[in-house]
């Protein structure tokens, strides 16, 4: 009986068990060559080419073309209008007569004060004999004096006025508007004409308050004009306004561009896209980033394999990343498919 059990045990090991555990301590080593083969498949993914550099978050507003500035030219003392001899438009230089008012009460006032200041030059001189000679009382002489200053002051006030009745230029410029009408009657420095200066214009547009803070003297801006075929210029911001629209709360902004071939007008509608950081580095799309504990990292290529690489963002911008460090022009970055990648993974783009 003891003979029978005995060789019963010893079959079940030798046919029934041992192959069992064989086969248990086979299947580890069956599924690790497995999972290498399957590792060892190359990772489909999309990829970027780091190729050009920005300055980071890019705003958009909309602006509009204005005159550097704008000279409002009338009469001091008013007038009856005798000649427009400008239109809206018309290229002047500086002292080329524009307007004219009726001269009658001008020119009068003046040869009344001329009258004056002659009978008191020839006063001047026969008295200054007398006085030469010791026989003028001193008090006579200082009136004598007096009167002669008098009378200039009035003559050279007169002539101003007769002056100020042809209106001129006092620069090179444009009109602008016009507003005189021959036989129509302008009360003193009322606007006649506006003079423009086009050399140069102003790109004016208003930047809400929660982000006037990130604009500076300086700013880097591209300016797409519509009615000139999308004409796109580049400029900076030159001055930045103190005083804030209440009802807005807003401020505005210009910049300055050359025009000296009149290309721009004044009113013309225009996109401004103002760059809005100092920063410089390359924008990568926000997916292609990965947040581990050690830092931000990316997925890059380098000789058709994967490799991480630790970057550092300025900021998040409205096409994505703002990548400060990390990366360089040359570069290629995984866009999508990075979930399945590792350190030296072969990978196919797709």
């Amino acid at each position: 009986m003891n003979r029978m059990v005995m060789r019963f045990l010893q079959y079940n090991i030798r046919y029934g068990i041992l192959p069992m555990v064989t086969a248990l301590l086979l299947l580890p080593c069956a599924c690790r060559h497995v999972q290498k083969a399957e590792q060892s498949a190359p990772v489909s993914v999309c990829v970027m080419p780091i190729d050009t550099t920005t300055n980071g978050m890019v705003r958009t507003y909309v602006g509009e073309v204005e005159e550097k500035t704008s000279l409002s030219l009338g009469f001091p003392a008013g007038g009856r209008v005798e000649k427009v001899l400008v239109h809206e438009g018309d290229n002047v230089r500086a002292g080329q007569l524009l307007v004219t008012v009726n001269t009658a009460t001008a020119r009068n006032a003046y040869n009344s004060a001329k009258a004056q200041l002659d009978q008191a030059e020839d006063a001047y001189k026969r008295l200054k004999k007398v006085y030469d000679q010791g026989s003028l009382a001193e008090v006579k002489w200082v009136e004598m004096l007096t009167t002669l200053e008098k009378a200039r002051s009035l003559e050279q006030i007169a002539k101003k006025q007769l002056d100020e009745c042809e209106l001129r230029a006092p620069s090179d410029g444009v009109i602008g508007e016009c507003r005189a009408l021959a036989g129509e009657t302008l009360l003193p420095n009322e606007t006649a004409v506006t003079l423009l200066d086009m050399k140069q214009v102003a790109v004016v547009f208003a930047v809400p308050e929660s982000e006037i803070k990130r604009v500076v003297v300086g700013n880097a801006a591209t300016i797409v004009i519509p009615a000139l075929d999308d004409l796109t210029i580049v400029g900076k911001v030159s001055e930045k306004s103190m005083n804030p629209n209440p009802i807005a709360h807003s401020y505005k902004v210009k910049i300055l561009l050359s025009n000296v071939n009149r290309t721009f007008l004044p009113g013309m509608v225009c996109k401004v896209y103002l760059n809005q950081s100092d920063h410089a580095g390359y924008v990568i799309p926000a997916q292609a980033v990965q947040t581990r504990p050690e830092g931000l990292s990316v997925w890059t290529i380098h000789e058709g394999k994967a490799r991480r690489r630790p970057i550092v963002a300025a900021e998040y911008v409205a096409d994505g990343v703002l990548v400060r460090d990390g990366l360089k022009v040359g570069d290629t970055i995984v866009t999508e498919g990075f979930q399945k990648l590792y350190n030296n993974a072969e990978v196919t783009i797709k």
